[in-house]
């Protein structure tokens, strides 16, 4: 058994996400072990395990990240909020770290307790929770209290030494001197670089992340069951579903197979789900949280050489800065997105070029080493030293590579 290193440099936290979370561990907590940070995580395990068989410490790092790894067991909402916060503050505590990065707004509460306890905190706003929470229309009226609390929440997690903020439309909700952009770009692979071109692969359009109402699960059942679906093409799904969607048409089309879906996949193996496609779907409704996003998913679709078909948001288009490797349809359009289907089987070349397009827009711009010396800079100015500098991860460092959620 190896021995723990205690005290780490630094704990990232999170009571909500997997230990396996592609922004959270591959990203960010990997970034930090490679730079020579002793590196800790508290987060979810996967195995859907209980209090007694989750591990109680530290005891081994991860094969592949190097990140030491404490997993705390599943649980509903509720138990989450009230035991699994409280546990992962604990955790933190107990890991005697310097650093705390915190990855929840649950886990705001425990902003001003850590810095008593003279821990430097960071806080990784991944999203823009006012306009998350104001965007959910099935909150109702219990939206007029939501909004404020999340507000609330974006006040107390301010107080942090540091905030990490997902895209530069989520750090305008925090103190800019104290606040550095860091996008959740893919950390490329060495097997995308030697990727066949999309029309050689099977005859496959892949949605990879959360299904709900909001991201567009009605969309992907109305592509799957529409009759002018091309001839011999599927639709794949993998991730999770909101368990607050109604998912009849979408089961149902699983029993027929016009859906194959792999349910929630080992990280690697989601990844190289992207490998066996041709086209990536984006159908996430244009709400007020996701027009300003930067949807991962996106990149990382191009990453893998696939085409996407996306719904058209001026944001995501601006972002591409008018690179021709995505077909733009309406938000909520299913005949749009089989016609956009129809139109890359009956155009191989238009297919390929752009795959080829896109994943040569995420080589040059869009990709993690591009956005892992800031996350650093941010602990080399909390921990007041870095361990060397000049880290750069690079394609060896990406056999292991999460999709997004």
């Amino acid at each position: 058994m190896h021995s723990r290193p205690r005290p780490f440099d630094i704990v990232h936290v999170s009571s909500a996400h997997p230990w396996t979370d592609n922004r959270i561990h591959t990203r960010a907590a990997t970034t930090a072990a490679h730079a020579g940070y002793r590196t800790a995580l508290v987060a979810v395990d996967t195995g859907g395990g209980s209090a007694e068989r989750a591990p109680a410490d530290w005891d081994r790092p991860d094969e592949r990240s190097g990140v030491w790894v404490r997993r705390l067991p599943r649980r509903g909402r509720v138990r989450r909020l009230v035991v699994s916060t409280v546990q992962a503050v604990l955790a933190a505590l107990s890991s005697r770290a310097h650093v705390v990065h915190l990855h929840d707004p649950e886990l705001a509460w425990a902003v001003p307790l850590l810095r008593l306890a003279r821990r430097r905190v960071v806080y990784d706003a991944h999203e823009d929770l006012p306009a998350q929470v104001a965007g959910k229309e099935y909150l109702g009226r219990i939206r007029r209290v939501a909004v404020p609390i999340a507000r609330g929440v974006v006040r107390l997690a301010a107080h942090a030494d540091a905030v990490v903020a997902a895209t530069p439309t989520i750090a305008l909700r925090f103190p800019a001197a104290r606040t550095t952009v860091v996008q959740n770009l893919p950390v490329l692979r060495a097997s995308d670089a030697t990727l066949a071109d999309a029309s050689g692969r099977p005859p496959i359009a892949v949605y990879l992340g959360a299904l709900s109402h909001d991201r567009g699960i009605g969309v992907v059942s109305g592509v799957a069951g529409s009759p002018a679906l091309p001839s011999g093409w599927r639709v794949r799904t993998a991730g999770p579903i909101d368990g607050a969607v109604d998912r009849r048409a979408f089961d149902a089309l699983c029993g027929t197979g016009r859906i194959d879906h792999r349910g929630v996949l080992p990280p690697d193996r989601a990844r190289d789900l992207l490998q066996t496609a041709r086209v990536g779907l984006l159908p996430l409704l244009p709400t007020v949280a996701y027009a300003s996003s930067i949807p991962t998913k996106l990149f990382e679709y191009l990453a893998a050489g696939l085409a996407v078909i996306a719904t058209d948001v001026p944001y995501w288009r601006e972002l591409l800065d008018d690179i021709e490797c995505v077909t733009w349809v309406p938000a909520g359009d299913p005949d749009a997105v089989v016609r956009a289907l129809q139109r890359y089987a009956a155009d191989p070349d238009l297919l390929d070029a752009h795959g080829r397009a896109g994943r040569a827009l995420v080589d040059a711009r869009f990709r993690w080493d591009h956005e892992a010396p800031e996350l650093l800079r941010v602990y080399r100015r909390l921990c007041g030293a870095a361990p060397f500098d000049g880290y750069l991860p690079d394609s060896s460092d990406a056999d292991w590579n999460v999709v997004s959620k």
